[in-house]
């Protein structure tokens, strides 16, 4: 269950930098191209090296979750993937004048 949790997780901050990124007409090919494509078309805006870390840390969790039949994500491993998620989430948010109740 929680391997699942990584997998959406991941997808809910794909969708939200694929988002970011076509708005400055940019469409991804790869999810590994991301974290690069993030810095080099979004560092204007505050995307930074820590946010293209996070994307990536989450990429490896997705594939780990999805693809390694051994790996059994952990509540620690969770909870950094959200933290990341999260915060990736509401800078892209705030970006894209996305408003939180």
């Amino acid at each position: 269950m929680q391997n699942d949790a990584l997998s959406r997780l991941y997808y809910a901050v794909f969708h939200h930098a694929t988002a970011l990124l076509l708005t400055e007409g940019v469409e991804p090919r790869r999810h590994r191209s991301l974290p690069g494509l993030l810095l080099t078309h979004l560092s204007a805006a505050g995307f930074n090296a820590s946010d293209a870390a996070g994307l990536a840390r989450l990429a490896t969790y997705r594939d780990m979750a999805d693809y390694e039949r051994a790996f059994d994500a952990t509540t620690e491993i969770l909870d950094a993937a959200f933290a990341d998620a999260d915060g990736f989430i509401l800078k892209a948010d705030a970006y894209l004048g996305v408003h939180h109740p």
